[in-house]
This record gives structure tokens, sequence and C-alpha cells, in this order.
């Protein structure tokens, strides 16, 4: 670049309109796209609500109502919380999921996490059934009480052990699966799958014996036990709320609601139907409560005299706590790739390729617009060469090729004739001297604006070249927010730049470093910036036409760095050509369009 150009580029950049716009989402980062309306279990954080759906965890300020959402990408080590528990003394929000996985969050003074510590040794522990769900979690003394498939374990959360373990506690020393417990005075009461057990917590007592363990007669098949006015009170769907007291149950409310639930106790019993809320007082006269929003209660507590937070598995969290009740769930958008456009593609010649069902014998059908002509690829040798007969996902690339993802790898075909030619074969490329993906089942495609392919498999997402032959990036559910590695379908999204990723535990999506080409460069975002301390990231500078050239200088002149654009985006991983970061300063990025006809300029700055 001649000297007059960099100095009116300079002037320009000094003089001129800005060029550099509002930040668009960091590259790299990503986001949860959960469904937070099928929730299922609420706690109290203090100034901060906590409820899990399904495959998604969020919070709601009491004053305010403002919802944040919480993910792997925040710090949590998995997808699909189980049950949840809070100790206030410690700030302690003590998160279970399903694969038997628990995360310690400790919460800032805001109620906001802090530190995210991860415990695995359910999963690390051999003898264990494969189910090691924990279904409730309550505190006491600072200990953990766990109820879980196999037991109750005895966890000190501090220390970061097991302190014991009751789990051949039944008749002549069976496993039982514990649902939930509760505390009176010195006892603990379970319900098991066998009824309800109970033992002493005298400190004498070796509570691992069964033989210190009795069968507490029971009321009928209870959903739940808690501790209210000095009584264990059990719910049984059916029958109502019963009161046990000395060794017999007294019915003390009756109701023959199939989905009978005990929420919360406190200074009144809060219970719920499927669709109804009310509560309990000492003497058991009940104040009900209704709202068009319920129509599956799972969990709830009541925070105030009048404040209930329901977790519905319909209709997510909702509360009376800023006036009547509402729903105060975060945003909800789209939580899966539904409909899918891979089973279905037209080329640039008008054909239409469609992936068949193994039902059909699988492989790939090629038809005209009129339907008048078809062709069937399969595995056959010329008429296909397919590796497998099981096609999950069609893909169209930049150049025209259609590629495909099936049960033994990926390929791609030249679409050119391909009704005329007496012989089609399928283009396998070579990774690592084999063929890509040779017998492990790809499951999904999608291509970026730079014609580079994102590959879902069972292990994985991937990022390769524009012809499969080199692995640029690689995300599986242990090194990144992926809920799963298995993946079920890949949109990409080219005016933003976003993958989006569903799995069978949940859609995130992933802000690539490339979108789709601007036709001109009539101005360009650099993002983020400024730079701010501690920041990892890249930078992105967007706006621009396919295989731009980026150079970035410091003030002097200096070259520091420069790249191609991937279709309309280019990235800086804020290191020199020495591969040192790049100091503090003020920088100048100049662009200049593939055939050299359209040029921009900006400004970064980095703060160190």
């Amino acid at each position: 670049m001649r000297k007059g150009k960099i100095l009116f580029f300079l002037l320009a950049a000094a003089f001129g309109p800005s060029r550099i716009l509002g930040q668009a989402l960091p590259l790299g980062q990503w986001q949860s796209h959960f469904n937070y309306l099928s929730a299922k279990q609420v706690v109290d954080a203090g100034s901060r609500i906590y409820c899990a759906s399904y495959n998604g965890l969020f919070s709601v300020d009491t004053e305010t109502g403002e919802t944040r959402t919480l993910s792997k990408a925040d710090g949590l080590s998995h997808t699909g919380i189980s049950t949840m528990g809070y100790l206030p003394e410690a700030r302690l929000l003590m998160l279970a999921y399903r694969n038997g996985t628990i995360d310690f969050a400790y919460l800032n003074e805001q109620a906001e996490p802090d530190q995210i510590e991860t415990w695995n040794l359910l999963n690390e522990t051999q003898g264990l059934p494969a189910d090691k769900a924990i279904s409730r979690v309550v505190f006491k003394d600072n200990l953990a009480y766990l109820a879980t498939s196999f037991g109750v374990l005895v966890l000190d959360p501090q220390l970061r052990q097991v302190e014991e373990t009751y789990r051949y506690i039944g008749p002549n020393g069976t496993q039982l699966a514990v649902n939930d417990l509760a505390f009176s005075g010195d006892s603990l009461y379970l319900i098991t799958s066998q009824g309800i057990q109970a033992t002493s917590m005298r400190g004498d007592v070796n509570r691992q014996y069964f033989g210190n363990w009795k069968s507490v007669t029971s009321p009928g098949s209870a959903s739940g036990i808690a501790l209210f006015a000095g009584a264990i009170h059990a719910a049984v769907p059916g029958k109502g709320i019963l009161k046990y007291e000395k060794g017999i149950w007294k019915l003390v409310y009756a109701s023959n609601a199939p989905a009978l639930r005990i929420l919360d106790a406190g200074e009144v019993l809060t219970i719920s139907t499927q669709n109804a809320v009310l509560t309990l007082d000492t003497l058991y006269a009940a104040q009900n409560f209704s709202s068009p929003f319920w129509g599956n209660i799972r969990s709830g507590i009541r925070k105030s005299t009048k404040a209930l937070w329901i977790a519905d598995q319909k209709n997510g969290l909702i509360t009376n706590q800023f006036s009547e009740f509402k729903q105060v769930s975060p945003a909800q958008g789209d939580t899966t790739i539904s409909p899918r456009s891979d089973s279905t593609i037209t080329d640039l010649n008008g054909l239409s390729w469609t992936r068949l069902p193994e039902t059909l014998g699988g492989g790939i059908m090629v038809s005209n617009a009129d339907g008048s002509r078809k062709k069937v690829l399969s595995t056959s040798v010329g008429t296909g060469t397919l590796p497998a007969s099981k096609v999950n996902s069609l893909a169209l690339d930049q150049d025209g090729f259609v590629w495909f993802a099936g049960a033994k790898g990926v390929g791609y075909f030249i679409p050119d004739g391909v009704l005329e030619a007496a012989r089609v074969d399928a283009i396998l490329p070579v990774y690592g001297q084999r063929r890509l993906f040779n017998n492990e089942e790809c499951t999904a495609l999608a291509v970026e604006p730079g014609n580079r392919k994102w590959i879902g498999t069972r292990s994985g997402l991937y990022l390769f070249n524009e012809d499969g032959t080199e692995l640029i990036r690689k995300f599986t559910s242990s090194d990144s927010p992926l809920p799963s590695d298995v993946i079920k379908a890949l949109r990409f999204e080219a005016e933003t730049g976003l993958l989006f990723i569903d799995t069978p535990t949940g859609m995130v999506s992933y802000q690539s470093d490339t979108k789709a080409a601007a036709e001109h460069i009539d101005r360009i975002t650099i993002f983020p910036n400024p730079i701010r301390p501690g920041y990892s990231g890249n930078v992105g500078i967007s706006g621009l036409t396919g295989q731009s050239t980026v150079k970035i200088t410091d003030l002097a002149g200096r070259l520091v760095f420069e790249t191609r654009s991937e279709g309309g985006l280019a990235s800086w991983n804020l290191n020199d050509y020495t591969g040192r970061r790049a100091r503090a300063g003020i920088y100048m990025v100049f662009v200049v369009s593939a055939d050299g006809t359209e040029q921009q300029a900006g400004k970064l700055a980095i703060i160190n």
C-alpha cells in the first residue's frame, strides 16, 4: 500500500465519520437457547430466586424482576439439573445434575454466582448404580442430605467429603431408592421405594446399619414429606395431607387431587394440586390461590406473607411478588432447530436433492424441477458410491457442491450433469491419511459464507476447511458449553455469523468468526472496542466483502497483523507476528476489497 493511501486512511479515520459502530457479540461466545418454561424447581437465595427448568437455570431479582440466565458458558459444569438446595449461612447454592455431578455455586452479596466448584465423586466411585440422579437436597447443621436412587448421602459441602452413606437400610439390608426426606426432632424420615423409613439422629446410633431403621406405617403412596408445626406431614395424592402423631397418621386436609404436592413448610404449609395452590395454617384453615398460568405445578416457595413463587412445567416461573400472578421467566425464543432444512436442498442447476429414509433403502434421490427425471444415489459403485446408505444431512456449499453427512462419514457430489452421467461417484475427503470420519456417524452439516464446513457427530462438533482436509476447530461437552457431545442438527445464520447447535439436552449458539459478505465496504464494525484489561478473545472486523485484505498497524505505520476475511468478517487474536500480545495503544485497521476498488479504515484501542 502506498504511503499516500495510508496517509489518506489516517486522516479519514482521525477526522472523518466514525467507522467504529455499536459492538457485536464477541467472537467465540456461546449462548443457550433452552426451554425456560419447563420449570421444575425454585429456591430462595435471598435477593434472588433461582429456578431450574428441564435443561436451563435462571434467577430473578426479587426487587426489580430482572432475570439472568446461567449455563455452561457462565461456569456451570453440565446441563440438566435434577434438584437444588440453598445454605444461607455459606451463601451456597448446590446444583445437582441428572448425571450425578454436583456444582457448588457460592453467591456474592447480590446473590449472583461468584465462584463455582464442581464435585464429581458419584461418577468416580465404583459400585454405584447407573442412575445417580439426586431427587432432593436438605441442609441440616451445615451438612447436605441427598436423596438418591441408592439411598441417602450425607455430604460436608465445605470439606467436599461424604460423612455417611445410608444405602442398605431396607428390610434385611436391601438397597432403597429415596425420593424425599425430612427431619423431626432427633429423627430422620425418608420416602423410599418401599414406603416410609425412619431412624434416630442421636450421635450414638449407627444409621448405616439397617437394623436401626424402622418402617413407618404408610398412609398411602406419599408424594412428599415435611416438618410443619412440630410434626411430620405427608402428602398422599387422592387422599390429602396427613399428620404423623404418636405413631398414627391423621388426615388434616382432605383432597382427592391426583397430583398433590407439598411445596414449602414454614409458618404455613404450602401445597399444590396440578393447577392450584393453597396454604394451611397451624389450625389447617386453607387459603386458596389461583392463576390461569398454572397448568402443571412442580415446585414452589412462599417468600413472604403472600408472595408465592411457583415453578410450572408448562408456563415457567410464576409469582405474585410484584402484583397479580405473572410469568417472570426469561424471554422464550426457538429452543430447537425445527423444521430442519437439510433433508431436501436445491442446487445451483435447480435440481432437488433429498435424503431418503432407511425404510426406503436410504441414499439420496436427485430430481429435476417437475419430477420427470430422477436418479437414486446409493452405496453401489458408479451410482453414488456412498460410504453408507444412511444419510442424515445435506448442504449446498459456496462452490455449488452438494455435501452429505451419514452413518460412515461425509463427502460431496459435483452436481453438474448428475442426471445424465453414466457414472456418479461421491468424493470422500481424506484427513489424517484416512477417509474423513471413516466409520463414524456424522449427524449434521452447515456451511459458512467462507465455505468452511461445520460437521456434527455423536462425539462432538468439528469445523473443517472448505474441502474437509484440514481441522480448524473442535468442541465437545467437556471443553465447551455444548450441553451434549451428540449433535442433532446444525443451522448457520449467515447474517449474524451465529451457528445454532441442537443437541438432545438443549440448543446453543456459537458466534463464529465469519458471516455473510457485504456487497460493498460502506462501513466497518470493530468489536469489541476498546479492548479492556483481561479480555482474552478475538477482535472482529465485520462489514467486509469476501476475501477482503485487513491490515492492522500501530500509529507509526508499522504492520502488526494481516489477514483475509472469511465471508464478511475477519478476526485478530491480538498477537503480533512474533506471537506476543499487542501492547496498549491505538491501532489503525485498514480494509481493502479483493479487487482493490474499495477501502475503509478504523481505529482500535487496547487498554492493558
